[in-house]
């Protein structure tokens, strides 16, 4: 739980996350908070149950990222004063004086937004300011969404869609940080836009997924049906690369180290592999359920080593995963997981490796099963036979 001394500051910083009003140092900041410890986590688990019930006060048609934050930030305080009703009367003093102090802030955040609304009331007709949404599907949670155009768009754990209020009007460009599915409305007169820090994906009416996390060294892009074209952003002394991705496809693109801007190398290379340019790779004749089913009521899990299954964990379940040692972290695994809790996930984990597992809070540990593995290596040795 959140000492007294940084709880305003904090607590702004977690609601403008929830609304999708943070920029992207603050956005790192939250995430950074709420990874921190298994008591943060929690308080931002109760946090997120406040924006749930707040977003039913705000109809869905009509959405506001400002109404949006001030609901949430206004149940948020009141669950906290029915809290502190149990506590003694000097804590509630306490409480209230933090309250009052906030509240004189929110008091002149409105008198400045009533003087901006003035100002743009009187500029001149043409001169509209633009103004980006953002839609957010926090740990733990997913989202979906339908566009102005009627493309409809699945928002994994973790993510974070931006788009302007003129969206379909000029143009379709969307800002992606995180993973998005998409299936886009076909308009053969106006691209369909995915950005990214280092790629943008276009098509004009097709279903593709687009993972693109900023904590990840790589972009990935899947086709399911139609084309995409995927054009990599001109850097200072380097030319753009672009390919066309066909249906059964996947690109990934390595990101260059920022310290020296050299490529980041790409694993070595199988049959399917086709390299296009230095830091994008194709591969070919994929199976698209294995990238795109996280969206679905089924997951596919197809040889995925345990070190990238526990990031997708984390983000799906939020929580914290920790894995005692690398040998454990190259086991891999191929299953379907069906609305199954964590714990479920866990024991299929433990059945089908030598794994134990410990959850502490918000935090997991994964760890050897000394009295397993000794029989696990014996059928590995067998089935290579």
């Amino acid at each position: 739980m959140k000492k007294e001394q940084d709880f305003n500051q904090t607590d702004e910083l977690l609601v403008k996350y929830l609304t999708g009003m943070a920029d992207q140092a603050e956005r790192e900041l939250a995430l950074n908070w709420i990874r921190k410890s298994g008591g943060n986590r929690q308080y931002f688990k109760e946090l997120l149950e406040v924006y749930e019930a707040a977003k039913l006060a705000q109809p869905e048609t009509n959405y506001d990222v400002q109404a949006s934050f001030e609901r949430v930030k206004a149940r948020h305080y009141k669950n906290l004063a029915l809290q502190m009703q149990h506590g003694d009367r000097e804590n509630a003093r306490l409480f209230w004086l933090e309250f009052m102090k906030y509240a004189a802030v929110i008091l002149f955040l409105l008198s400045v937004g009533i003087i901006g609304f003035r100002y743009t009331r009187n500029k001149p007709a043409g001169a509209q300011t633009e103004i980006w949404n953002t839609i957010e599907a926090p740990f733990g949670s997913r989202a979906r969404l339908t566009l102005a155009d009627g493309t409809r768009v699945w928002l994994n754990a973790g993510s974070q869609l931006k788009y302007s209020s003129k969206f379909a009007q000029h143009n379709r460009k969307v800002i992606l940080d995180g993973e998005a599915y998409f299936e886009v409305a076909k308009d053969v007169t106006r691209q369909f836009i995915v950005s990214t820090p280092y790629l943008d994906v276009k098509v004009f009416g097709t279903q593709f997924n687009v993972k693109a996390y900023s904590e990840e060294r790589i972009i990935q892009t899947t086709l399911v049906e139609g084309s995409v074209t995927i054009e990599e952003k001109g850097r200072l002394g380097h030319g753009k690369g672009t390919l066309v991705l066909k249906p059964n496809e996947t690109a990934t693109y390595y990101i260059p180290d920022s310290k020296n801007d050299e490529q980041v190398k790409a694993p070595v290379k199988t049959a399917q592999q086709e390299t296009r340019k230095t830091n994008l790779e194709v591969i070919k004749n994929i199976n698209p359920m294995v990238f795109t089913s996280w969206k679905d009521s089924r997951w596919l899990i197809d040889g995925e080593p345990l070190s990238n299954l526990a990031v997708k964990l984390e983000r799906r379940y939020n929580v914290r995963i920790t894995i005692s040692s690398k040998e454990l972290q190259e086991y891999k695994f191929r299953g379907t997981i069906k609305d199954e809790t964590l714990e479920q996930v866990l024991n299929v984990i433990k059945l089908s490796a030598p794994i134990s597992y410990k959850i502490e809070n918000n935090e997991v540990e994964l760890f050897e099963n000394k009295s397993f593995k000794n029989s696990y290596d014996e059928l590995l040795i067998k089935n290579k036979q």
